[in-house]
């Protein structure tokens, strides 16, 4: 049987091949990790990020006397943290920076939803901000009201903006089974990320009893995975849950 590969080589390769943006907080706000897809999207480095405050890494812009982003974000973020539950938000003005711009911002419209990244006890432990870019999308919806609202009267252009808007429908449709499909990888990755968590806190036991490095730790979770048919987070969370019920017996066979 092929040996697993680690939690953390397994979540990085899901987070970062991911055609989802996402970024990664901590709980008191700051970046934490920015998945390739989010720097695309922003036109931001990775290393541009990490480590900064997503609210410094990402004002409102100035130029606008309108801006709510940050406030809208920011109300959310409190929501995911005080519910512990995912919130998605209404499609959002947020204005980013952008090195080309006169300005110094681009105008943007996402789809943003945030949701929990929680320990085996239920506490907060981070958040995964998903945005969707629907900035073309809501400029096609703009051109068509306005060339309606030009005239009541129908001419070849109201023809031609009718038109326009059945060939956005039919993309529309496609454009919502792409969000759904992103919506479930997301998921899935958010349920990674609370596995991995469970997983690298087993392993800090596993050490901590065997006075072991990290990746002989993992192995011997993989060896009970094997040996007992259990699945390894399931072996992760029963060892974190025996550790967190303050019992000092060890949990682990010494031939394992």
């Amino acid at each position: 049987m092929p040996t697993p590969a680690s939690p953390t080589a397994a979540f990085e390769a899901a987070f970062f091949g991911s055609p989802a943006p996402m970024v990664i907080l901590h709980t008191d706000l700051r970046i934490q990790n920015v998945n390739h897809a989010y720097a695309h999207v922003t036109r931001r480095e990775r290393d541009e990020l990490t480590g900064r405050h997503m609210f410094e890494a990402f004002p409102d812009n100035p130029h606008d006397p309108h801006a709510d982003g940050v406030a809208k974000l920011g109300a959310s973020l409190r929501r995911v943290m005080h519910d512990r539950a995912p919130d998605t938000m209404h499609v959002q003005k947020y204005d980013i920076p952008w090195k080309t711009s006169p300005t110094g911002f681009t105008e943007k419209f996402w789809s943003p939803v945030n949701s929990p990244i929680l320990d085996p006890e239920g506490a907060l432990v981070g958040i995964v901000h998903h945005v969707e870019d629907v900035t073309d999308v809501h400029m096609e919806l703009r051109r068509i009201r306005q060339a309606y609202e030009r005239t009541e009267t129908p001419t070849a252009h109201d023809a031609e903006a009718q038109s326009r808007f059945v060939r956005y429908l039919a993309h529309a449709d496609e454009e919502r089974d792409r969000l759904e499909r992103l919506e479930n990888q997301v998921g899935q990755l958010r349920q990674a990320l609370t596995s991995r968590a469970v997983i690298d806190q087993a392993i800090g036991i596993v050490q901590a009893e065997r006075r072991c490095a990290p990746d002989d730790a993992f192995q011997v979770l993989v060896r009970i995975s094997q040996r007992t048919n259990v699945k390894l987070r399931e072996i992760a969370a029963a060892l974190v849950h025996h550790a967190a019920a303050g019992d000092s017996a060890p949990l682990l066979p010494s031939t394992w």
